[in-house]
């Protein structure tokens, strides 16, 4: 498998996966791929086997904890390591460019939630999430700091030791 920055040419194959997938990762406009793809950026990263898309991983660069936005492997090339390997790509890519960890967000009712857990991720907190269902927001630390995180996590009231539950909407 080969895994590289996406370009303008992946970019129509890439919205029809998360299309595919839409109800489990959610929506970001077409014209936000192109915009990193034309910045230059890494962030939007194509896996491929065979000359042919299999999946791709999206990620914002955040400073200093980046968000992995979306992880979207084909359905007849799941189970095979290439989320694994998209994800390490980009933890590498994150690292390269200072970023000490990253967060990501996943619904509690789709298979894809055990990607994180396999990988080790900590569960920081769990996060309403409307009629799709609710969400586990998860942390990975690229490298240790000295620093408190907790104020570049969102909603840092619900840190791991701090407050549980779901938080109250005004």
């Amino acid at each position: 498998m080969k895994i590289v920055p996406a370009s303008f040419e992946d970019i129509k194959a890439i919205d029809d996966l998360r299309r595919k997938d839409q109800e489990s990762v959610g929506f970001i406009p077409l014209s936000r791929y192109e915009a990193e793809v034309e910045r230059g950026r890494a962030t939007l990263l194509s896996a491929f086997e065979n000359d042919d898309l299999v999946g791709f991983l999206f990620w914002t660069r955040g400073f200093p904890i980046a968000t992995i936005q979306q992880v979207v492997v084909r359905e007849d090339a799941r189970r095979m390591e290439r989320a694994t390997a998209l994800v390490t790509t980009a933890l590498t890519e994150m690292e390269s460019q200072g970023r000490v960890g990253v967060t990501c967000r996943s619904r509690l009712n789709i298979p894809g939630i055990a990607l994180w857990r396999a990988l080790g991720w900590r569960e920081l907190r769990r996060e309403q999430g409307g009629k799709r269902g609710d969400l586990a927001r998860f942390y990975h630390e690229i490298r240790p700091v000295l620093f408190d995180l907790a104020p570049y996590l969102r909603a840092s009231g619900f840190l791991p030791g701090q407050r549980q539950g779901f938080r109250r909407r005004s």
